[in-house]
């Protein structure tokens, strides 16, 4: 990246006062998405932003509360006493209120809503005071038959699972934010045993009420994780779990009714501005991660949560489509950003002066891999590769490196070898697939 200029320095410094913890994506956004704006430009939409909660551990609006066992409700007594004690004093307050109400049902010959209304208010309480200490974690054998099936392991509100086919909504998110353990000191895993267990019920909860649906596949639930103290024959079934799932994921993403992207940034946004979303989102970690690409390329829908709000991000793209006439255009490079992340809708010219094959509205697949991929990084050296797999419609291999995942996609798509040489040489892949 060349050097900042003053003016993109500036504008990086101040986007460090309302996000310290960006400060290289704020360098590379100033310099980049951002160079034709000025400071007072992007101090207008950052000032959209609300303050990062100030909690004891993760301040992510949709990260865990709790990073290890003996600090979840189940290891605290006190806080266990002063829940089943309030829950018991909810009990004795229902009782009478519920007493009364059978008896005049019973005088009125209403029987069937004695035993079908009255207990709703108990089973509230219960459910509320059992959710406190519950965790959502997906069957193993339900994981099996979604492979087996090729369906979508979805859970609802209440944690239950099913595989569905149709109507229910992905989660796109980043790791990190909803499932690492953040401190204004330090970032980590959440510890291992309480991983196991799954997501607690009230973190679940966070994240669930963000989606708008009444069924969501979400990865982390659907996909078993290798733990690490696994012995090498359990990692390897369930490494090969992992890899029934991701061959499955391209039928996933197509079929759900939307893909629901939950960036940490974009969720402490307060604005009902195109504009100021596509900032935040060029700004945010999700976009700079390379499996959302993959969801994002094979997504009807993709939408974008702000702290409150819903946003379509082809409607956003489709605003800059129309907005943007040339490259000078201060907007352009925000629109340069985003709209290789979608399919060009058929009736549009390509976005951004893609050769498209003869009668097609499509864009040669590997130019828009190159471009949508840009900038996006992932944390596992393979997924360089597999990520790619559901995009061309591949089947990964359990146990592949990335190397060999490359060269399958070279032998299935050997005239596109060129950008796929690209792809590796822009990623300082080592690779001999020019030979």
């Amino acid at each position: 990246m060349s050097a900042v200029a003053p003016e993109s320095q500036t504008v990086a410094e101040l986007i460090q006062k309302y996000e310290p913890n960006i400060t290289n994506r704020s360098k590379r956004v100033a310099n980049i998405e951002l160079i034709k704006w000025t400071t007072e430009e992007v101090k207008g939409v950052m000032e959209q932003l609300v303050p990062r909660a100030n909690t004891k551990g993760s301040d992510e609006p949709c990260g865990p509360e709790f990073n290890q066992l003996d600090e979840s409700l189940k290891g605290r007594l006190h806080i266990n006493l002063v829940i089943w004690g309030i829950f018991g004093l909810g009990m004795l307050s229902l009782l009478p209120v519920q007493f009364g109400a059978a008896f005049y049902l019973l005088l009125h010959g209403k029987l069937s809503a004695i035993w079908r209304e009255l207990p709703k208010p108990t089973a509230l309480l219960f459910n509320w005071s059992t959710g406190l200490h519950a965790f959502v974690k997906a069957p193993k054998t339900l994981i099996k038959k979604s492979i087996e099936r090729e369906e979508a392991l979805c859970v609802n509100k209440k944690g239950k699972f099913v595989l569905r086919r149709q109507g229910y909504a992905v989660l796109s998110h980043v790791w990190g934010e909803t499932m690492g353990w953040t401190t204004k000191e330090s970032w980590g895993p959440v510890e291992l045993d309480l991983r196991k267990k799954g997501l607690a019920y009230h973190h679940f909860q966070k994240i669930f009420r963000q989606c708008d649906t009444e069924w969501l596949w979400v990865d982390v639930l659907a996909m078993p994780e290798v733990y690490e103290d696994m012995s090498p024959t359990e990692a390897a079934d369930t490494e090969a779990l992992r890899t029934g799932i991701v061959n499955c994921l391209r039928g996933i993403y197509t079929r759900a009714d939307k893909v629901v992207c939950l960036d940490s940034l974009l969720l402490r946004l307060r604005s009902g501005s195109k504009v100021d979303v596509a900032v935040i989102l060029v700004l945010g970690r999700w976009i700079g991660r390379l499996w959302p690409f993959t969801e994002t390329n094979l997504a009807k829908r993709v939408v974008l949560k702000t702290g409150d709000d819903t946003f379509d991000l082809d409607e956003i793209i489709e605003f800059f489509y129309e907005t943007v006439n040339n490259e000078d255009h201060r907007y352009f490079h925000i629109f340069d950003r985003l709209a290789p992340l979608r399919p060009v809708p058929p009736g549009f010219r390509n976005w951004l002066g893609y050769l498209a094959h003869p009668g097609s509205y499509e864009p040669e697949i590997f130019r828009q891999i190159y471009r949508g991929c840009e900038n996006r990084y992932c944390d596992v050296e393979v997924d360089q590769a597999r990520a790619l797999f559901p995009v061309l419609g591949l089947k990964w291999v359990s146990g592949w490196t990335l190397q060999q995942g490359l060269h399958h996609i070279a032998e299935k798509y050997p005239d596109d070898k060129e950008f796929l040489v690209r792809y590796c040489d822009y990623r300082y892949i080592q690779h001999d697939l020019q030979g």
